[in-house]
């Protein structure tokens, strides 16, 4: 069964790259009359659809996702007996497909046979696309408990969830069952630095404008700065309390070195890893953001007012055993009167594939 079912989703992996209608949409080749000739083929082609899916190209998707709904819809309102249920759970069930394209085929399966997806969930707790999903379904489940077992399941949610927001709303619950939990630790988020700012952006050149920090950094140095002389300032972030407000773990500049426009400021610090490791940053700054691991720049990205979304920005590194130094830039954009409100942030994390927190040392 095993053996079989792999040879499907060989199969239709290959079928959907030499697809001739599946081509001509990604190819933006007349197609409408390949939606056209898709939607003739009925649910056959269902799979096809999903795996044509997996695409960057936004206008190529959502010509083929209107596909498959409009032969989804059809098939369902004839009493979807031509639709290959199995095939489909098969599809859904598979990790290595794209998320949006099992969830779209997991829909379809529970319209036909209802219950499936409840029972699939629960057992999804590592799934990468589901993983969300199943937590949410254990945080319900341990609503419905007390005493002990509640918190037994709260502490299991909160070991499996992923998501920053989920783990924050866990460990409020946590908190109210006399439990506290640090989602600093589980997600990984660096909390102590030392700044230094702010550095003449001339006229938001300061993105590639090298400034001290990055020739060298000496934490007991002087330097040259846009309004006199700097020197670094160690600027610690407590553990967030899980139930506030804004941003959890972000880092405001504006507190150890004031409001400046058109500036530059570093961030410094030095972290501790048990081992040898490839590890996934996870951040973002306002505005521009830019990263060297060891002295080494691992990432750079130049865009003013963009504000700061969790884990927007993302890039591997290897790290030493021992210790680890990490700089991050930020620069601050000029003033413009039109958009007079002023922030200068950021925001890091350390973490595995799964988005979990490594264990490091900060020091």
């Amino acid at each position: 069964m095993r053996n079989s079912m792999l040879l499907l989703v060989l199969s239709t992996a290959v079928a959907s790259a030499a697809d001739p209608d599946i081509d001509a949409i990604h190819k933006d080749t007349n197609r409408r009359a390949a939606w056209d000739r898709l939607v003739e083929r009925g649910p056959k082609v269902l799979p096809l659809l999903l795996d044509g899916m997996d695409t960057r190209d936004t206008a190529a998707a959502n010509w083929l996702r209107t596909a498959f709904d409009r032969i989804v819809d059809r098939e369902l309102a004839a009493g979807g007996k031509n639709i290959d249920v199995e095939q489909l759970l098969a599809y859904a069930k598979d990790t290595k497909r794209v998320g949006r394209a099992r969830r779209l085929a997991l829909d379809v399966v529970e319209q036909l046979k209802p219950g499936t997806r409840d029972e699939l969930i629960a057992g999804w707790l590592d799934d990468p696309e589901f993983r969300f999903d199943a937590v949410a379904e254990l945080v319900k489940k341990a609503e419905k408990l007390t005493g002990d077992d509640a918190k037994k399941t709260l502490l299991q949610a909160f070991d499996k969830a992923r998501d920053i927001e989920q783990a924050r709303s866990i460990a409020v619950k946590l908190d109210k069952a006399g439990t506290t939990v640090s989602v600093a630790k589980h997600l990984g988020f660096l909390l102590d630095w030392h700044v230094a700012g702010p550095f003449d952006a001339k006229e938001q050149k300061g993105f590639k404008t090298v400034y001290p920090p990055e020739e060298k950094v000496d934490l007991t140095a002087e330097m040259p700065g846009k309004s006199g002389p700097l020197k670094w300032i160690h600027h610690s972030l407590k553990e967030p309390n899980p139930s506030a407000g804004g941003r959890f773990g972000l880092i405001d500049l504006l507190k150890p070195l004031g409001t400046h426009h058109d500036a530059v400021a570093y961030a410094f610090t030095t972290i501790r890893v048990e081992k040898a490791i490839e590890a996934e940053f996870r951040g973002g700054a306002d505005d521009n953001f830019s990263v060297w691991v060891n002295g080494k720049r691992a990432f750079g990205f130049e865009e003013y007012r963009n504000g700061v979304r969790y884990d927007r920005h993302r890039f591997k590194v290897m790290l030493n055993e021992g210790d680890n130094t990490v700089l991050v830039k930020i620069v601050q954009c000029p003033f413009d009167a039109a958009s007079p409100e002023t922030n200068w942030e950021f925001l890091l994390r350390l973490v595995d594939a799964e988005g979990k927190g490594l264990k490091f040392v900060t020091k």
